[in-house]
C-alpha cells in the first residue's frame, strides 16, 4: 500500500526520525539519515509540484474543533520547502563527508538539525496562528541549542544571546496572536483574514507592530538585527550556514505570507517593509566594510542580502516578487557555499581573521577559487545566478517607474564590491609561512563544488527555473484563492 502524498510528511518525517534517534545511533545510521531525510523531502516536494500548480494542496487534522493542524502547500511554500530540503541535505553531506567535529556528528546534533528542518517546514506550511507560534518555538529552540553545541565560551555566549533575543521575539509575536484571538475569536489564518478589516484601526496597528517586531527580530531586519553577527561568529560556520540559509528564509516567508493574507491592500505596509529592507541593506553593507573576521563579514553580508530580498518582496509587484524569490534562493546557495568554505578554512588554518588568511590561495587553491566564485555571485556578476536575480528585481522596479530602490541596490553593490575584493586580494597576497591545522580530505569539497555548479547553472540557464518563481509570486498575490483554500479546510 503506497503512502499518500501529503504536506504532513514535511513535518512528520523529520520529527519521527528525530524522536527515534536512539535506534539510529545504535545502528550507526545517524549521518546517512541526516542526509537521507532532507533528500526524501526534496524528492517529495518535486513530486508534489504538478499538483500544486493547479490549486493549493491542503491537509487538515482536526483535534477538537475549533483546534486543529492546518497545512497548506502552494507554489510559493513549495519553493521554500524544496529549498530547505536541498540546503539541509548539502550541509548534512558536508558534515558527513568532511569528518567534521564530533559534536556535529553525534545524536544531539542529529536531533536538533531534524527539529530545525521540521520547524522551518512547519512555519512555511501552517495556516493557523497557534501552530505558527508552536513551529516558531520548535525552530527557535533547536537553533539556540545548535549555537551552543560546541560548548566552549564563544558558543555558549552565542547560544545564550540567541535564547534571550529569540524569546523576546516570541513574546512579541505571542502577544499579537492573543490580541487577534480576542478580537476575532479564531486562530485560523483564513478566518482571521476575513474579519481582520473589522478590527478597530488602533488595534490593527498595535497587532501589526507586535508582529513586525517579533518577526523582524527573527528575520534579522534592521534595527532588530544587532545580535546576529555575534551568533554567527560564535556558532560553527556549518551551523551558521543553516541559520542564514534556511531559518531566516522561513521567517521572511512567514512575514510576507501574513502581510499578503491578512491585508487586502498590501500597500498599507509597503512603505514600512521597503524602508526596513533598504535600511537593513545599506547599514549592513556599510558595517561589513570594517570587519576583520570572515564569519562576521559573512554575517553582515547576509543581512545586506536579506534587506535586498525584503525590499523586493515588500514592493509587492509580480516582477519584484519573482525576482526576490529567485534572489532568496541564490542567497541561500551563496551563503551555504561561503560559510562552508569558512568552516574548511577554520579547520585547516585555525583562524579566519583577515590578516591570517593572507596567502590562502597558495595553501588551499580550490577553497580560495570557490570563495572568489561565491563573492562574484553575491556581487551579481554574470554569468552567475546572482546577476539574473538582481537584474530581475531591477527590471521590476524600472517597469513600475520606481527608481530610488534601483539607486540603493546599485550603491549597496558598490559597497559589497569594496569589501569582497579586499578579502579576495588578501587571499592571493604572498606570505612566507602559514599555520596549518587538520588536513582536509578530497571528498569534503564535493558539497561546495556542487553549490558552485548550481550557481553557474542557474546563471547560465535561468529559464530552467524561472517559471517556478513566477508561479510562487502569483501564489503569494492570489489572496482570494488562498483564503478560499484556508476557509474550505477550516476545522
Amino acid at each position: 500500500m503506497a503512502l499518500p502524498l501529503t504536506p504532513i510528511w514535511f513535518v512528520a518525517l523529520p520529527l519521527l526520525v528525530a524522536f527515534s534517534s536512539p535506534l539510529w545511533a545504535r545502528l550507526r545510521l545517524l549521518m546517512p539519515l541526516l542526509l537521507g531525510v532532507p533528500l526524501t523531502l526534496l524528492v517529495l516536494a518535486i513530486a508534489l509540484h504538478p499538483l500544486v500548480r493547479t490549486a493549493p494542496l491542503v491537509e487538515t487534522i482536526v483535534i477538537a474543533p475549533p483546534l486543529g493542524i492546518h497545512l497548506q502547500l502552494d507554489s510559493a511554500s513549495l519553493l521554500l520547502i524544496a529549498l530547505i530540503g536541498l540546503a539541509s541535505a548539502l550541509v548534512a553531506a558536508f558534515l558527513w563527508l568532511g569528518d567534521t567535529e564530533a559534536h556535529l556528528r553525534g545524536r544531539r546534533a542529529f536531533v536538533l538539525m531534524l527539529l530545525l528542518i521540521a520547524g522551518c517546514n512547519g512555519l512555511v506550511l501552517t495556516g493557523d496562528l497557534f501552530n505558527l507560534y508552536v513551529f516558531l518555538e520548535i525552530a527557535g529552540v533547536s537553533a539556540y541549542a545548535l549555537s551552543a553545541l560546541r560548548q566552549d565560551a564563544p558558543a555558549l555566549e552565542a547560544g545564550l544571546k540567541y535564547l534571550i533575543i529569540g524569546s523576546v521575539a516570541a513574546v512579541f509575536f505571542l502577544f499579537a496572536v492573543v490580541l487577534i484571538y480576542l478580537q476575532t475569536g479564531s486562530l485560523s489564518l483564513g478566518a482571521v483574514a476575513s474579519s481582520f478589516g473589522e478590527i478597530p484601526g488602533p488595534m490593527q496597528i498595535l497587532i501589526g507592530l507586535l508582529m513586525l517586531v517579533g518577526l523582524g527580530i527573527k528575520a534579522e531586519l534592521f534595527p532588530f538585527n544587532f545580535w546576529v553577527p555575534d551568533i554567527y561568529q560564535g556558532s560553527h560556520p556549518a551551523v551558521a550556514s543553516l541559520f542564514s540559509g534556511i531559518l531566516v528564509k522561513a521567517f521572511l516567508f512567514v512575514l510576507f505570507h501574513l502581510v499578503f493574507v491578512l491585508l487586502a491592500d498590501p500597500e498599507v505596509i509597503r512603505t514600512w517593509l521597503m524602508g526596513l529592507g533598504a535600511a537593513t541593506m545599506l547599514v549592513a553593507e556599510t558595517v561589513a566594510l570594517r570587519q576583520q573576521d570572515l564569519r562576521r563579514m559573512l554575517a553582515y553580508s547576509s543581512l545586506g542580502q536579506v534587506g535586498l530580498v525584503t525590499l523586493a518582496l515588500g514592493f509587492g509587484s509580480e516582477a519584484t516578487l519573482a525576482g526576490g524569490l529567485f534572489h532568496l534562493v541564490n542567497h541561500t546557495l551563496v551563503k551555504l557555499l561561503l560559510f562552508l568554505l569558512a568552516a574548511l578554512m577554520l579547520r585547516h588554518l585555525l583562524s579566519v581573521r583577515l590578516a591570517d588568511l593572507a596567502g590562502l590561495g597558495r595553501v588551499m587553491p580550490l577553497a580560495a577559487g570557490l570563495f572568489v566564485l561565491g563573492a562574484l555571485a553575491v556581487l551579481g556578476l554574470p554569468p552567475l545566478s546572482g546577476f539574473v536575480s538582481k537584474l530581475w528585481i531591477l527590471k521590476g522596479f524600472a517597469e513600475a517607474q520606481v527608481l530610488w530602490p534601483i539607486a540603493l541596490i546599485l550603491l549597496a553593490a558598490l559597497i559589497e564590491a569594496a569589501y569582497y575584493f579586499r578579502w579576495i586580494k588578501t587571499l592571493y597576497e604572498p606570505r612566507a609561512q602559514m599555520q596549518e591545522g587538520r588536513p582536509l580530505g578530497h571528498w569534503v569539497y564535493a558539497p561546495v563544488v556542487l553549490l558552485a555548479g548550481l550557481l553557474i547553472l542557474l546563471g547560465v540557464a535561468p529559464f530552467l527555473v524561472q517559471d517556478l518563481f513566477i508561479e510562487g509570486a502569483q501564489s503569494l498575490l492570489a489572496r482570494d484563492v488562498n483564503l478560499e483554500a484556508m476557509l474550505g479546510a477550516r476545522p
